[in-house]
């Protein structure tokens, strides 16, 4: 029989339900009406429509009351999986079979964008679920936009690497930084931001893959955190490398939408690249010249927080497009791994070195704030 869970945020009336089976399982958003509420608030509050909660509840009209629990999600199937676990569907590989290998979405984009933003929603609220009054915030006011790499059509860099005698495995570049990008989500949220990603997924939340050498497949299922942009019934709206502007557009909106001087922008890869050393690098933007000095002083904070002992990190400036007319108060593109470097793609494919790559850069986040005040 299915167990059912309650994790409940009595401040805030939000309460998200897991229900728990094996092999699979499914989650669902809820939220507890308080006095005062309408359907509209309610809708604004979680980003939705007050339509879609009427369809998901069966109401027949728009008049709700204090004490009811409205649905604000369809169920999500969620598989379990040793690289998962995965949300509405899981690949049809259990790992990444070849370089070449690729598994387009069976879903059009709209599809994909609405799948992805329920799972987004659902997810926040978990972090919110599990937060303590009394955490600190430090990065209360702040607004910070996180961007995975390539997604989409675009996987970024797949590269061999070897497991136990000589296995050969793959590493997706996007694959990996996404999950390094949920991760530093959910800390960002802890310690008080508001978070944007300007690439979202529809089956992908924080992925524990035991054993390492079941990597990631190469999924195009990403597509861009804006709705209007996907309306379009074309794959040529997923990301790649044709409309990378599209991250800057996503990022604006959102800075807009806020104080511009507590703002970052953080775009997240790990490359292939033959020369230079293994180890994380920090871009700062620079152009004909001229060097950003807020993204260069961004840059070197960051280099700080991602200095190892035995792995130096590293800065460099260049004129990159995501960087380019970027509203954000800083901004800075991360290579959290060189995976030409064989060490380098071993290890992003283990979790807890994702775990340590995403609190390395958090904590430069942190620094950074503290050194603007």
């Amino acid at each position: 029989m299915d167990k059912l869970r309650f994790l409940r945020l009595l401040s805030s009336g939000l309460c998200v339900v897991l229900l728990l089976a094996c092999p699979l399982d499914g989650l669902s958003l809820f939220h507890k009406v308080r006095k005062g509420e309408s359907l509209w608030s309610i809708a604004r509050q979680y980003q939705t429509s007050p339509g879609a909660i009427k369809r998901i509840n069966k109401l027949r009209s728009n008049n709700v009351y204090p004490g009811q629990v409205l649905r604000l999600t369809p169920r999500i199937v969620k598989y379990s999986a040793a690289n998962g676990p995965y949300y509405y569907r899981k690949p049809g590989a259990g790992r990444q079979k070849h370089r070449n290998y690729r598994e387009p979405s069976r879903s059009s984009p709209r599809t994909d964008y609405v799948r992805a933003r329920t799972l987004l929603r659902v997810f926040d609220a978990q972090i919110l679920a599990n937060a303590t009054k009394k955490r600190r915030q430090p990065l209360k006011g702040w607004r910070i936009v996180l961007d995975p790499g390539h997604g989409g059509i675009d996987p970024g860099a797949i590269v061999s690497n070897t497991a136990g005698k000589d296995e050969r495995v793959y590493v997706v570049e996007d694959e990996y930084v996404y999950d390094i990008a949920l991760r530093m989500y959910k800390r960002l949220r802890l310690l008080g931001a508001e978070v944007e990603l300007t690439v979202i997924s529809p089956n992908h939340l924080i992925r524990d893959n035991l054993p390492a050498n079941t990597t990631f497949v190469h999924e195009q299922n990403e597509v861009y955190n804006d709705e209007r942009y996907n309306r379009r019934n074309s794959e040529k709206v997923r990301p790649r490398s044709a409309n990378l502007s599209q991250r800057v557009r996503v990022a604006n909106r959102f800075v807009k939408k806020g104080r511009r001087g507590k703002s970052l922008f953080i775009s997240l890869h790990a490359d292939y690249n033959p020369g230079r050393p293994g180890g994380p690098l920090a871009i700062y933007h620079k152009r004909r010249g001229r060097t950003d000095s807020r993204s260069r002083s961004f840059a070197r904070v960051m280099r700080s927080a991602l200095n190892q002992p035995d792995l130096p990190a590293r800065i460099q400036g260049r004129n990159l497009a995501v960087l380019r007319n970027n509203l954000a108060h800083a901004e800075i593109l991360v290579e959290v791994h060189n995976v030409h470097d064989k060490n380098d793609a071993w290890k992003i494919r283990y979790h807890k070195n994702r775990e340590r790559n995403a609190e390395r850069i958090v904590k430069g986040i942190l620094a950074y704030a503290r050194k603007k005040r």
